[in-house]
């Protein structure tokens, strides 16, 4: 990486340095979707709604937000700037600086967790073949293969990414068949209840969703198919993780995804799902938080960074153990969705898909566009009040219009 690998700055990339193409950035979010937190967030879904609404709303809720993050993709793609600069556009300078923050936080907070999810789903894996509990150095090993794969830089990744997704793809096939066969005969309707369609579609929405602040820093490095490499890498296998988690802790009773690998007893090929599967997801964290931090101090040494990051993400996974799941979900979804509505409705709507590279990278940019602001604040708001006072009604596509509307409207008022 450093000085010589472009995707080490945060100035625009021309297309014909550009190193990554569709199946490069295809299999990067195919090996992202390819995770036990999509296995966990699946199984927080059945029975709480039926099995037949866990698969509607999977594929809808799928499809709305690979949509967004294909929509920023293409932002990315033709600008060839990272996702926090683009921010900078709605936002100004300096509440660029606020989105970069939240977004360095929050990925931190993500390596945390994967190197926790991964550690666990491996302890368990080698208790059942008869091992002694070696949690925390699991984590410490995570930690190290993360930080590892991020440093190797994007010129690797390819084969890399090729590599590891063709063996997940083997294994993942062979999983869901593992599945399919252990729980018989599959009952479409029973459910209890406890969410209603529109919060389960908010729970499936919310791990897209939790992407796009780092949809543009991989787009930006490919010389064609942004959107579909994004779209339907991570729509094919994240969408899959969600159903076969659904459909085990219906019939295991298990919520837990790591109970559930234990259960199966799968062995050897368990530890491969489980090792690529955390390295393919948690890299990506770990490389994009380093690029959002270079948002905010463009000077700084990317391969420092993600060092960095890669040790506070173990350092933190080591010392505080991370619950409420599904709440960290829905958190995410309330910061960032009616951001990405913002960012979109900007590119598309008010700019007409045209970004002057003056207004994202130089002198010219503004410090702080209080329009933008004002309507981020607000979304969030709307996004917590509905979550709080209307949770039936879900949050993310009601806080998404309102958030349009708000920025589209003082958009107008401020030209």
């Amino acid at each position: 990486m450093g000085g010589s690998d472009l995707g080490a700055s945060i100035e625009p990339i021309p297309p014909k340095l550009r190193y990554l193409n569709t199946w490069d950035l295809l299999f990067i979010w195919f090996g992202a979707g390819i995770s036990i937190a999509e296995f966990w967030a699946g199984a927080l879904l059945v029975p709480a709604v039926s099995l037949l609404t866990a698969l509607v709303v999977n594929l809808v809720g799928h499809l709305i937000g690979n949509t967004l993050m294909g929509l920023i993709a293409i932002e990315g793609y033709v600008t060839g700037v990272p996702t926090m600069v683009l921010t900078r556009r709605p936002l100004g300078l300096k509440g660029s600086y606020l989105a970069s923050s939240l977004n360095y936080l929050q990925l931190i907070g993500w390596t945390a967790v994967m190197n926790i999810v991964g550690a666990k789903a491996l302890d368990a894996t080698f208790a059942v073949l008869g091992y002694p509990s070696n949690y925390k150095l699991w984590i410490v090993v995570f930690g190290l293969l993360n930080t590892a794969w991020a440093l190797a830089g994007p010129k690797k990744w390819r084969w890399l990414e090729r590599l590891s997704v063709t063996l997940l793809l083997i294994l993942i096939i062979w999983l869901a068949a593992v599945t399919l066969n252990t729980v018989g005969t599959i009952d479409w309707h029973f459910s209890t209840n406890e969410l209603t369609t529109l919060q389960a579609l908010d729970l499936v929405v919310a791990m897209p969703i939790s992407w796009l602040p780092l949809v543009a820093d991989y787009s930006r490095l490919s010389a064609r198919g942004a959107f579909l490499g994004t779209f339907a890498g991570y729509f094919i296998t994240s969408s899959l993780f969600y159903f076969v988690g659904g459909l085990s802790n219906m019939y295991l009773g298990m919520l837990d995804p790591i109970a559930i690998i234990a259960t199966y007893g799968l062995g050897i090929p368990a530890m491969l799902i489980i090792i690529l599967s955390t390295t393919t997801t948690t890299f990506l964290d770990i490389y994009s938080a380093a690029i959002t931090f270079k948002n905010i101090k463009p000077g700084e040494s990317l391969n420092r960074q993600v060092v960095i990051v890669g040790l506070l993400g173990t350092i933190i996974a080591l010392m505080f153990p991370i619950e409420e799941y599904e709440w960290f979900l829905l958190l995410i979804g309330g910061a960032f969705v009616p951001l990405a509505a913002i960012m979109i409705v900007d590119y598309y709507v008010i700019c007409r898909g045209k970004y002057e590279v003056d207004g994202l990278i130089g002198s010219k940019v503004p410090a702080v566009k209080m329009h933008g602001i004002v309507s981020w604040a607000l979304g969030f708001i709307a996004y917590l009040t509905i979550s709080a006072y209307l949770p039936w009604l879900g949050a993310t596509l009601p806080s998404m219009l309102i958030t349009s509307i708000i920025y589209y409207t003082l958009s107008w008022w401020a030209r």
